[in-house]
């Protein structure tokens, strides 16, 4: 028998809205964000200082409208 599991949909918009430029981490229940900044390393260096050591990484957006960029 094949089981599929489906993630439910994840409004970020309220979490990421003000970040614009770079990366940012998210907690891995994607709640807050963690780390944010240039480089990849600065986001996770930021996230493990906070006790998370494995970050949701995502690059930010100019605009987060209802399409993904």
């Amino acid at each position: 028998m094949i089981q599929c599991l489906y993630m439910k949909p994840i409004d970020l918009t309220k979490v990421i809205k003000k970040y614009t430029s770079g990366w940012i981490a998210l907690s891995p229940d994607y709640k807050k964000v963690v780390g944010h900044g240039k480089s990849i390393k600065t986001v996770v260096d930021q996230a493990q200082s906070k006790g998370i050591d494995d970050p949701v990484l995502m690059r930010a957006a100019k605009s987060y409208g209802p399409v993904a960029p």
